[in-house]
């Protein structure tokens, strides 16, 4: 037996049992330091939280005292006189008490913990993305399967001369008149200008005012030749644009080149200039060759012109001018981004009106084709909307570019998803997921894509995303059953699994590469501490990145619904508010036979424009404001209620007594039902004494006054006019109310001196055609309209509409051009 035990006890140690001591001993010391270093961070943090209690228990005593010390100090405050209480001299903020100062010094240490500055486009962020675009459309000039649209006659090659000309011209302007930011322009406002900026600015003068500049080529005389020169004008202007000079330098040099080249420069060296300018902060001069382009130009846009012009309004937070791009993106604003335009006259067969019906939009004489869109005005267009704040769009985009096979990068995508969650668009999320089923293997690669290429963090960020979308997407839609509900659980589920499946994947990937992070740490030649150290630190950051991408959602789902209770109350009374408000017009009508409401606005289902939206607003304040009494009731009845209901009191009195307030009619009372009405004005000026401010009021009074008094002697479709113009009534000038009443009054005069003829009875028997007869006038033959027209039109040359068919193409010349495919 004990030579039994001597021969186990001597047996070999393996490397597993090495591995397994060793494994154990490091787990033992990790857990041994990490305990010791969650207790001084947990000792930390309570120290800083006993601070906070007792600034802020000091800080409520001392709020305690001072109310009473003020209460007891005036005892009669609540029987005080109102006007002494509103004191006309400014008020003076009261210092802050050490007890607040040093509660917010401490919730302001306490917020540093955890606070994270949020993520904001900063100016070399901005930078950044016009070099990527300047990349782009670099790129995309060097392709060769594009096909630019050439000038292939003397004068298209004249216009696209003069057009050039013209484009320097404004370049030129546009910098002398404006004023730019950037630190090299306001060192040259000062004095400081370079040697080469003027030798540039004196060469391009020279350049000017010679006859043979520009002198440019014919494309199609040496293709070769003049891709190779255009190529050589693209690198030059970059090359400018990189360089730290001013704004009058780059202009003469860039001005310069292209005046000199013997190629005419095309939509690659427009796209160019757009990008270069953003990109050194002259957003007007960009704006420059932007209008060159779309009003003097017939070249067809590239990709990279469309994320150009799209990331040029959107940076410089110009919608309107994002909607008109956008507009002409889909074929219906003008002449769209100068692609083909074709004839309906000229449709023929039915494969060509079938790819006409899926690439180009109807107009009233024409089909306009529609912009395609790649990858990059994808994510532009994403963006944009998000801009504009129409999320229901941006999503819109997202599903036509999982439809198109196309791709968005992870940051426009968590941007999207941020978006919808932040507004609890729960619409706009069922877009989302309604997207994810009908193309599934391609969202799916999408997610697979991000995962493996971006980091730990974004891939987090929109995974979480994508879960909490489930949150919020039952919202507004659970009291919905039968087949819709069905369908839509089932792709719920779909969606469900799919999001599982992609954060066990992200768990098992983030899980491998801490382990292999610690093991990496553990395996290092350093001290056995610091190995422990350093791979404790990295499995603490990886368990606090989580948690945090955990705690930024947490209590996400419950905000949702009570969002989204909040939202679905106020849709229920909103609807409950417009059906009292046409049952009560309903009546009025049955009982005055008038109808407050012609045009159906109240119950309309459509989207409102703004002045409908206030139209229809104060014609449910102004109904409900009505008395239906038992007995009749008549229009005069319902137009005095609406007189002595008026919200702003002063306004109805001083209708009252302007002596004419019964030439007010019922649909112009209603325009003052206002949701949140305007008083009547005051004195702007609180700095003079009460004697002034005294004559100020009064002045102030006689003006609306004699507003009133002007107003109610109107016409009623005068005054109809000026509250559609002046919705605010205080901000109806004076001098239009006097233009009008004087307008009435020549009108009275000129019909008051009128002396009528006067007639027997003899004279007024006379034929209508004899009438001229009889007053010794010469008869004036009949005039037919049509006849005249056609008179008009009967010297004229008849000329025939140019029209596209499948052997012409139609020149530049006129105004919608024509191409073909």
């Amino acid at each position: 037996m004990i030579q039994y035990l001597i021969q186990t006890s001597r047996r070999k140690v393996t490397a597993a049992d090495l591995f397994t001591a060793c494994y154990t001993t490091i787990l033992g010391t990790a857990t041994v330091i990490d305990v010791k270093r969650k207790e001084d961070r947990k000792r930390e943090l309570d120290e800083k939280l006993e601070k906070a209690r007792a600034a802020l228990g000091s800080l409520g005593v001392q709020e305690s005292s001072g109310q009473q010390g003020a209460a007891s100090s005036r005892p009669d405050a609540g029987s005080a006189n109102t006007s002494q209480s509103r004191s006309l001299a400014p008020r003076r903020k009261r210092p802050e008490t050490s007890a607040s100062s040093a509660l917010l010094q401490e919730l302001a240490s306490l917020c540093e913990i955890t606070r994270r500055p949020f993520p904001r486009p900063s100016w070399i962020q901005i930078q950044l993305e016009w070099a990527h675009i300047e990349a782009a459309v670099a790129a995309e000039e060097r392709d060769p399967n594009y096909l630019l649209r050439e000038p292939t006659t003397t004068q298209k090659l004249e216009r696209t001369t003069i057009t050039i000309v013209e484009l320097v011209d404004q370049l030129i302007r546009r910098n002398q008149t404006l004023e730019s930011t950037r630190r090299q322009d306001n060192e040259e406002i000062r004095g400081k200008r370079s040697g080469a900026g003027d030798t540039a600015w004196k060469e391009l003068e020279d350049i000017l005012q010679s006859s043979h500049y520009p002198s440019y080529y014919p494309p199609l005389m040496d293709p070769d030749d003049i891709a190779d020169t255009r190529s050589l004008l693209g690198q030059s202007i970059r090359r400018i644009f990189n360089q730290a000079a001013s704004s009058r330098e780059i202009i003469a040099k860039i001005c310069y080149n292209m005046l000199t080249s013997r190629a005419p420069p095309t939509i690659h060296t427009y796209n160019t200039l757009i990008a270069g300018f953003n990109r050194i902060q002259r957003p007007d001069l960009a704006q420059t060759v932007i209008d060159s382009y779309i009003h003097n130009t017939a070249w067809p846009a590239t990709q990279q012109t469309i994320v150009c012009l799209l990331n040029h309004y959107r940076l410089a937070n110009h919608k309107e001018g994002l909607r008109d791009i956008i507009g002409r993106m889909r074929g219906v604003r003008d002449t769209g981004l100068h692609f083909r335009i074709i004839d309906k006259n000229v449709i023929f067969s039915k494969g060509w009106m079938q790819w006409i019906t899926e690439n180009c939009a109807s107009r009233k004489y024409a089909f306009v084709e529609r912009a395609r869109r790649g990858d990059d005005v994808f994510n532009s267009l994403i963006k944009a909307w998000l801009h504009c704040g129409e999320i229901g769009n941006a999503c819109m985009v997202f599903v036509a570019c999982m439809r198109h096979s196309g791709w968005v990068t992870a940051q426009t995508l968590q941007e999207l998803l941020t978006a919808c969650l932040g507004t609890v668009d729960y619409a706009a999320a069922r877009r989302i997921i309604k997207a994810f089923v009908e193309n599934t293997r391609r969202f799916a690669g999408l997610i697979h894509k991000i995962i493996l290429e971006e980091p730990a963090t974004t891939s987090r960020q929109v995974v979480m995303s994508l879960s909490h979308l489930l949150d919020i997407c039952w919202l507004g839609f659970k009291n919905v059953s039968g087949p819709a509900a069905e369908t839509y659980d089932r792709m719920l589920q779909e969606f469900s699994s799919f999001v599982n499946r992609t954060r066990l994947k992200l768990e098992i990937r983030e899980t491998a590469r801490v382990c292999t992070a610690a093991f990496e740490g553990i395996n290092s030649t350093d001290f056995l501490l610091d190995r422990l150290d350093r791979a404790i630190a990295t499995i603490d950051s990886a368990q606090r990145a989580g948690q945090k991408a955990a705690k930024t959602l947490a209590n996400f789902s419950r905000v949702a619904k009570l969002i989204s209770i909040d939202r679905t109350v106020r849709n229920l009374e909103t609807k409950i508010k417009v059906t009292a408000t046409l049952a009560r017009a309903a009546i009025l009508k049955s009982k005055t036979g008038y109808d407050l409401d012609p045009s159906s606005l109240i119950g309309s289902n459509q989207i409102l424009s703004s002045y409908q939206q206030s139209r229809h607003d104060f014609l449910c304040d102004a109904i409900q404001s009505i008395q239906i009494h038992e007995g009749a009731m008549t229009q005069e009845s319902i137009r005095l209620q609406l007189l002595q209901r008026l919200p702003d009191p002063a306004l109805r009195r001083r209708f009252e007594n302007s002596g004419n307030s019964e030439n007010l009619p019922i649909r112009t009372l209603v325009t003052f039902y206002t949701s949140n009405p305007v008083t009547f004005n005051e004195a702007k000026n609180g700095s003079h004494d009460e004697s002034i401010r005294y004559l100020e009021q009064q002045l102030t009074d006689t003006e609306d006054t004699l507003r009133a008094v002007l107003f109610v002697h109107l016409s009623g479709e005068t005054q109809k006019k000026l509250r559609y113009r002046y919705a605010d009534w205080y901000k109806m000038p004076l001098e239009q109310l006097v233009k009008h009443s004087m307008r009435i009054h020549i009108r009275g005069a000129a019909v008051a001196t009128e002396t009528p003829a006067i007639r027997t009875i003899k004279e007024l028997s006379i034929a209508a055609e004899d009438v001229g007869e009889a007053n010794n006038i010469a008869p004036k033959p009949a005039t037919n309209y049509a006849a005249m027209k056609r008179r008009s039109y009967a010297g004229r040359r008849i000329t025939k509409p140019h029209s596209a068919s499948s052997f012409v193409e139609h020149d530049e010349d006129v105004p919608f051009p024509l191409a073909l495919g």
